[in-house]
């Protein structure tokens, strides 16, 4: 096989390897950013690593680096059949620069997921096997020798290297586009298969999606349900949005916990915490304390945590002997229990899950996104009762 077959074998990994990385990490941003449920191999692995705070460093979604990186790469590999060096660097040299990059990353999120979450993602192994093979095909890409230059003074020769070029051209560009849909396909059916499968499941009512002693917040006409668990970091995000929402009284929020203890040290006892305010009529005021703090007390022992939560409810002027007494309380634990055990009879998959009007909302967590839906759910209330 002559130098020039290999390098296009080494091209073709390395690019077939980024276009199936990034359309793997398009399918989990999608999870991230939507909270529907998805396809996992691996047990209930996709959504402990969802829910885990090294989910979204800086409060991004870790998919959505690796869409810039797989994309990146995929342009590099495609760039190394004829371009020139950027800022004087080999395009097969920083094609290998960031597949080093990558397949670190890949193996410290690896060793997280095996060692700290002690849950393995199917797509986030997916996408480490990705990373792995496109830094084989950068190795072999950058270990190939160019072809030998063609002498100026022999017109055919200078045909055959052009005529060559153009068929290695053309064969990257099937291989894209095959590449491209082929992956575009699979993302489509795991999107369409975690939609109608495994998803959370309908409301089952008014009175039992948001039950009267749950936590209330603003008199807006629609009802907005939310499941979610202190110590998600995604819900640090969507938790205080709502809460801000529900003041301005554009619709009423309804708390409902739902602690992931197996990937939460501190989950319930958040809960209690919150539960335990609510016994003065400060639940919310909790609820924002323990987002705003969240790094301080996650990793906290148990004694040391109902100290910091203790901490926070005398900081909120709350009367703490009476608050310790009801965060030990069986009434408090038992009001915790009976919403996780009503989120599992939900089929809810991770944390936070929101309920608009009735609705699984399964749309942006973005406030012009909920607000259409309330917008939407509202029109729904005036219209019933029209017909009424």
């Amino acid at each position: 096989m002559n130098t020039a077959s290999h390098a296009a074998r080494w091209r073709a990994l390395a690019l077939l390897s980024a276009i199936f990385g990034a359309g793997v990490s398009v399918y989990l941003l999608v999870e991230y950013t939507t909270g529907q449920a998805g396809v996992c191999l691996t047990g209930s692995g996709c959504d402990e690593v969802r829910a885990s705070e090294f989910a979204y460093p800086l409060g991004i979604p870790m998919p959505l680096f690796g869409v810039v990186f797989y994309s990146v790469s995929a342009w590099l590999a495609y760039r190394t059949l004829r371009g020139g060096p950027i800022l004087g660097i080999p395009l097969r040299t920083l094609l290998l620069l960031a597949g080093f990059a990558g397949l670190a990353m890949s193996a410290a999120l690896t060793a997280i997921e095996a060692f700290v979450i002690e849950s393995f993602c199917t797509w986030c192994l997916a996408s480490a096997a990705a990373s792995l093979l496109l830094m084989v095909g950068a190795i072999g890409l950058w270990r190939t020798p160019d072809a030998e230059p063609v002498s100026g003074t022999s017109g055919r020769a200078r045909q055959q290297r052009a005529r060559a070029e153009s068929v290695e051209r053309d064969s990257l560009q099937r291989v894209t586009l095959w590449g491209g849909a082929a992956t575009a396909v699979l993302v489509s059916v795991l999107l369409a298969a975690g939609a109608v499968a495994g998803g959370p499941g309908p409301s089952e009512g008014g009175d039992e999606l948001a039950p009267a002693g749950s936590p209330r917040l603003g008199g807006g006409a629609v009802t907005v349900v939310e499941f979610a668990d202190f110590q998600c970091p995604a819900c640090a995000v969507v938790g205080p949005m709502l809460q801000e929402m529900a003041a301005a009284n554009e619709m009423t929020l309804v708390f409902r916990h739902f602690p992931l203890d197996t990937i939460h040290a501190n989950a319930s006892s958040s809960s209690w915490a919150a539960e335990a305010a609510e016994r003065q009529g400060a639940f919310y005021g909790m609820a924002e304390a323990l987002y705003a703090t969240q790094a301080a007390w996650s990793n906290l022992g148990p004694a040391d945590a109902e100290a910091y939560f203790a901490s926070l409810a005398e900081q909120l002027g709350l009367d703490v002997d009476q608050w310790r007494a009801d965060y030990t309380s069986q009434e408090v634990r038992s009001d915790v229990a009976a919403d996780a055990d009503a989120a599992r009879e939900l089929n809810l998959r991770g944390t936070p899950t929101i309920y608009v009007g009735g609705e699984l909302y399964e749309g942006e967590r973005s406030p012009s996104a909920i607000r259409g839906a309330i917008a939407a759910a509202a029109a729904r209330q005036a219209e019933s009762s029209s017909e009424g």
